[in-house]
């Protein structure tokens, strides 16, 4: 009975300088892509279509791209007859739930684009999630026309 004590405390104080890795977000993103610069205008919108794949809630916190100052989750709301924009910090995807980034819907909106967007072009984003982990992508610029 003392030995397996004394063993089971050496495993205890050897696990706490093991790692120990969270499970990464597991999402499939497709569809991914971003409407070419209207002339005279410094912002942009990226779409795409993501799923949650796995068996837990996941929770998109943030992005990032380098072809913008800025980068925020949006979604159009109809407020008081009128069509909005507003900021969306946390989107949660439930297991098995897939979301629709597109026009007149979720989209990532970017400020300050550093360079008109082309179509042919490509856009690298980065979606952040709760647990801390990311996913980065690229999309292509469509044409509006």
């Amino acid at each position: 009975m003392q030995v397996t004590m004394q063993l089971i405390k050496k495993l205890l104080i050897v696990s706490l300088f093991i790692p120990i890795q969270l499970i990464a977000a597991e999402v499939e993103i497709s569809n991914a892509w971003v409407k070419e610069s209207i002339p005279g205008t410094e912002n942009g919108a990226g779409y795409f279509t993501i799923s949650n794949t796995g068996r837990s809630v996941v929770s998109i916190v943030g992005a990032d791209t380098d072809a913008s100052r800025a980068i925020e989750v949006h979604q159009h709301v109809m407020r008081d007859g009128m069509m909005r924009m507003r900021r969306v910090p946390e989107l949660v995807l439930e297991a098995g739930e897939t979301v629709v980034f597109q026009p007149g819907g979720y989209h990532l909106m970017m400020f300050g684009v550093k360079n008109t967007f082309k179509p042919g072009d490509q856009v690298e984003f980065t979606l952040h999630f709760s647990d801390g982990d990311s996913v980065s992508f690229d999309a292509e610029v469509r044409s509006i026309r």
